[in-house]
């Protein structure tokens, strides 16, 4: 395949690394699989190689503004391979930071299962263990980062921006879970809510009739717990056909947010489900979430 000079130079100069990033936490009764560490991928067209023989030595504009993108499942992965969206994003002059939280595919099995039961909370630190490696490494600015997320990502980017209102200046995030009491009796995966918020204990808890308990449990791991403590501008992308997390969920998160003063955008797809991959919906959508930043981001 044969691109233009311009897009040669610009993938040419994107580079990444890879972070270890250690277990702080001990709140949680861990194996020794999930006290490893786990990992971040720091992509940036920034920094070089002085020799082959030497890390990777980073320049003095090395800080540009930082998205932190959280993939969803939450089962599974963020990769070093190419991504056209990650690097229209990073064309813009913005460095990233993909945080694989514990849960993620890839760190072993104990490490994968230690979620369940502790989501909203054991990889909301995980991401803010993650951010402030990248900060203690000279990568970021604490004033200049904002957070992108999808699903469960999503989930995990509104929990960070109620639970840590001051570490991010904006958030963007597609077709989120928000509220998985509401999700519980609207998604085709009304048991993926209860193995995330119970744990393994979930499958036998599952129920097509929720009880009183459940729907407490399901709010109370949930974004919308911590809404009224959302101080910085949330842009929804969201899918009309989307079966897996309704639109309901996203679309209660931004009246929610309304209701606070927050500001809040709120882009629906008429035609798209839940991953919004349509091209003319991609395009839009990433055209959209670089425009947002552009306007929050120094």
């Amino acid at each position: 395949m044969d691109y233009s000079e311009k897009v040669k130079a610009s993938l040419s100069s994107i580079e990444f690394k890879i972070l270890k990033i250690p277990v702080k936490d001990q709140e949680f009764l861990l194996t020794e699989g999930a006290k490893q560490p786990f990992e971040a991928i720091f992509v940036s067209s920034r920094f070089s190689s002085e020799s082959e023989n030497q890390e990777n030595v980073f320049r003095e504009d090395a800080c540009n503004p930082l998205i932190v993108i959280l993939h969803g499942g939450p089962h599974s992965t963020s990769l070093t391979s190419f991504s056209r969206t990650q690097a229209f994003l990073s064309s813009l002059g913005y460095n990233l930071l993909y945080v694989n939280y514990r849960g993620s595919l890839g760190f072993g099995e104990e490490a994968l299962q230690s979620l369940p039961g502790n989501v909203g909370r054991q990889d909301v630190a995980d991401v803010l263990n993650a951010v402030d490696l990248a900060i203690c490494k000279g990568l970021a600015i604490p004033t200049n980062i904002v957070v992108l997320g999808g699903s469960h990502g999503g989930f995990l980017a509104t929990h960070l921006i109620g639970q840590a209102p001051d570490r991010f200046v904006a958030a963007a995030v597609r077709n989120p879970v928000c509220n998985l009491s509401l999700m519980v009796g609207t998604t085709d995966i009304p048991d993926w809510c209860y193995v995330e918020a119970y744990g393994k204990n979930g499958k036998n808890a599952y129920t097509e009739a929720p009880s009183i308990e459940d729907l407490t449990m399901f709010y109370q791991s949930s974004p919308i717990t911590h809404v009224s403590k959302v101080k910085v501008p949330v842009l929804l992308l969201l899918g009309a056909q989307d079966l897996r997390v309704p639109v309901s969920n996203g679309l209660q998160y931004a009246r929610a947010l309304r209701e606070k003063g927050v500001e809040v955008k709120v882009i629906v797809f008429p035609n798209d489900v839940h991953s919004i991959d349509r091209p003319q919906s991609d395009f839009e959508s990433f055209l959209n979430i670089g425009l947002w930043f552009k306007r929050f981001l120094k």
